[in-house]
């Protein structure tokens, strides 16, 4: 940017995340640089106070050169904020600017043809995934590997209520709740924290679901114990080894042989030679070097220290803007945790992000790789021999169509999905016009 407008930019995302904090500044940054531009080329200076509406008009145009459609929409929106808040802070030397953005944002109309509701079959998720995952989610728990539970039970409560991934993956473990409405019927719901802006909510699960959204998180909990009593540990004890069930009854201090190394890490090995293979490839240092295998290296206040090290600087937040600590981390795991071939860390964290989760259900082509998504381990194909496979926002779409044909006001759907914007319902109503004719007739 120009150094002469570069201050001025600075100060506003500053004021702006003081008043309200965002974790993506993108559009404000493009009106910015559109305004920046626009500057330069009608009055070939960067000052913020010789802004007019001239400019601002410039500003959309340049912005019409790069941007199109909504995202250009937004570059307006930004702009006729930028507008008001230096008339406001008296930023502008001709006093007042009055400027308006003209370019709206274009919102899909509901109860289209399914033939022209170009979105539908991309919006919404296909039936026969849908009837597999929730047949690998009926399995009793000892049928299912570590990784179907947590897949599957992710998923499930991606059907319980509209939300999104990163949602799920933020939940705390008291995240359930039971409240007696109006009428004294007792309700249960998620205290979710929801983005885009909405914040802290509960979201009510629908009776039918109940069980359900209860079973998902009875497994995520079994998941996470081990990690969360490790987080809990070090809160208490920040200078103590965690002294697991494996781990030797013996002083801090004391040097440690290279199988009591290997169970104080809590690797399941009892033979020396095993234990001597297992830490010659272990590091505690993120890989920049491995551990010594002779005997009496190591005391547990050694490794510790290496060990509490490599915590994330953030501990013991896991989401400190959502007040969620690693040790109240519904989906907190150790490095491997899920794996069938290879020991799991449990003196470390592992938070599943939401790429971990989406190549377990919309990879397709992983399967060349050697990888098998759930739907390929479960034997679920297509016509083409190719893995099932299921998309995180499907769900949303279908929760928030089923919401619409049912009837339900758009405040209580938007409130539902976590939604400050009830105009951001009609992007998820999938209602064709065919559908609400039926409805009509019957």
């Amino acid at each position: 940017m120009h150094e002469d407008f570069l201050d001025f930019a600075k100060a506003y995302i500053r004021y702006q995340h003081s008043l309200k904090p965002l974790k993506n500044y993108g559009a404000t940054m493009m009106a910015l640089r559109c305004l920046e531009q626009a500057l330069l080329q009608v009055l070939n200076s960067g000052l913020i106070y010789n802004v007019t509406a001239v400019v601002f008009d410039e500003a959309l145009q340049i912005g019409s050169k790069y941007f199109e459609s909504n995202v250009l929409a937004q570059c307006g929106i930004q702009l006729e904020k930028l507008s008001k808040f230096i008339c406001e802070h008296n930023l502008v030397k001709s006093g007042y600017i009055s400027w308006k953005n003209h370019v709206k944002q274009k919102v899909k109309n509901n109860y289209l043809p399914e033939i022209k509701d170009y979105h539908r079959n991309d919006k919404l998720p296909d039936e026969s995934a849908l009837l597999a995952i929730a047949d690998i989610f009926s399995k009793n728990d000892e049928l299912l590997s570590p990784r179907d539970k947590f897949t599957s039970s992710v998923f499930a409560l991606l059907l319980c209520c509209p939300s999104r991934i990163s949602e799920i993956l933020a939940l705390p473990a008291d995240c359930e709740i039971t409240q007696k409405d109006d009428k004294g019927v007792e309700r249960y719901g998620l205290r979710f924290y929801s983005v885009k802006g909405y914040g802290p909510n509960i979201k009510w699960i629908p009776q039918v679901m109940i069980p359900v959204a209860k079973k998902a998180i009875r497994r995520l909990l079994s998941l996470s114990q081990n990690a969360r009593e490790l987080a809990q540990w070090c809160e208490k004890y920040p200078d103590k080894f965690y002294r697991h069930e494996l781990c030797p009854k013996v002083d801090e201090k004391l040097k440690l042989t290279v199988v009591q190394v290997c169970h104080a890490l809590g690797y399941r090995l009892h033979d020396r030679k095993s234990c001597v293979l297992k830490i010659k490839r272990t590091s505690l240092d993120g890989g920049k070097s491995f551990l010594n295998s002779n005997d009496y290296n190591y005391s547990l206040s050694d490794l510790w220290e290496m060990i509490s090290s490599g915590f994330s600087r953030d501990f013991p937040w896991y989401d400190e803007e959502k007040s969620i600590k690693f040790s109240n981390a519904l989906c907190l795991l150790t490095p491997r945790q899920l794996s069938l071939s290879q020991m799991s860390d449990i003196y470390s964290f592992y938070k599943p992000t939401n790429g971990f989760f989406f190549r377990d259900i919309q990879d397709k082509t992983s399967h060349e790789s050697g990888f098998k998504n759930i739907f390929a381990r479960y034997g679920y194909y297509d016509d083409e021999g190719k893995p099932l496979l299921i998309r995180s926002h499907q769900p949303r779409h279908l929760l928030n169509t089923i919401a619409h044909y049912g009837e339900m006001s758009e405040l209580d759907i938007a409130k539902w999905s976590g939604r400050i914007n009830v105009n951001q319902n009609r992007v998820y109503n999938h209602v064709s016009e065919e559908d609400m004719l039926d409805k009509i007739r019957a």
